[in-house]
């Protein structure tokens, strides 16, 4: 399938986010009017959207995506959405100044590229990127908006750690497709099947070539520890720091418990961890949780239907962690008047948005 720009996309896409945005207005008439024109706007898009593209302001920039894509109107709720991760790539690419090396970035799911999108508007130029996504269409989108940026790499694969299985890709209507395993029977004779490979294969000659690894990003619907431990190599060598989703409900259904990736980590040192809630506010701070305290995160995420999952920046030196903390929750230019230990660090209210 290609995808293609349509006026008609364009137009109802537009109306959808701008009623969205407006659904939560102060004013009671205007949020009543804009819910109720959404029930017309919505199936329009869903009527016109199919197959196509369309261009939209995103980080300070326009930027092509599916015309179902989410992004705008999670950005136009929640502003903080993304922000933590390009902080901490803000203060790795400093500290990586120091050593006079540039950040290498790897982004395993990159969709349409909006993680090198934020990280460029909040760090313009300092670092060089490996994208990979596995949908072909959302890979050339992705391709298409960075064109010309001859520091990004995007290729088109599907990563984990069980090299060759066949996979497919499913798709959640919102242009975020996730991988799924298939086995030889049902493979059959479809097209749409491709096979996995592992992030060491796809990623050593990019961290080869920049001397080096600053930060792997993960988030592929529940795969993320799998892709991880495809990365064993990088992780062992390199100790880039690394920012995945964690989300516990599809662990689950892959028949993995909430503590297993976080046990893997802890043998390549990864002992400290800060939690961000799926809208990009700052949760919590870690150092080597124990299976019960991931428990229990787990259960708030899958209780709280406004939670879901949560972003984790995971790092081999404590003091990384408290500096994000430091980044993301106190005020521009302002400083904590008191160590960033796990328990204060635990206990901080992010400041009301």
């Amino acid at each position: 399938m290609k995808r293609s720009s349509s006026s008609a996309a364009q137009f109802a896409y537009d109306s959808v986010n701008r009623m969205s945005l407006l659904s939560s207005h102060p004013r009671f008439v205007v949020r009543l009017f804009a819910r109720l024109a959404n029930r017309f706007a919505g199936p329009l898009l869903r009527k016109f959207s199919a197959n196509h593209t369309i261009d939209t302001p995103v980080y300070g920039r326009s930027m092509r995506m599916p015309a179902e894509h989410p992004l705008p109107i999670i950005l136009g709720h929640f502003p903080q959405y993304n922000r933590p991760l390009a902080l901490a790539v803000k203060m790795l690419a400093a500290k990586a100044s120091t050593d006079h090396e540039p950040l290498a970035v790897i982004d395993v799911g990159a969709n349409i590229g909006e993680t090198v999108a934020v990280i460029e508007q909040m760090t313009p130029g300092v670092c060089s990127y490996l994208c990979i996504e596995a949908d072909q269409d959302i890979a050339e989108i992705c391709r298409f908006n960075h064109r010309g940026n001859n520091r990004i790499q995007t290729e088109r694969c599907f990563i984990g750690e069980a090299e060759g299985s066949l996979v497919r890709l499913q798709d959640d209507g919102r242009a975020n497709p996730s991988t799924k395993l298939v086995n030889e029977k049902e493979a059959g004779e479809a097209s749409d099947c491709d096979r996995l490979i592992r992030l060491d294969t796809v990623a050593r000659p990019f961290a080869e070539a920049h001397h080096g690894l600053g930060l792997i990003k993960v988030d592929t619907e529940g795969y993320d520890f799998s892709v991880l431990r495809s990365g064993s190599e990088l992780l062992s060598r390199y100790k880039p720091a690394l920012y995945f989703e964690w989300y516990p409900d599809l662990l689950a259904d892959l028949k993995e418990e909430p503590w297993d990736g976080f046990d893997y980590l802890e043998t390549f040192g990864y002992d400290h961890f800060v939690f961000f809630s799926s809208r990009g506010d700052y949760y919590c701070k870690i150092s080597k949780p124990d299976h019960f305290l991931l428990y229990s995160l787990a259960r708030a995420a899958s209780k709280n239907k406004e939670l879901l999952y949560f972003d984790v920046f995971a790092s081999t030196e404590e003091a990384v962690c408290d500096r994000l903390v430091e980044l993301c929750v106190a005020p521009d230019g302002v400083s904590f008047p008191f160590p960033v230990t796990q328990k204060t660090a635990a206990s901080i209210t992010p400041p009301a948005q």
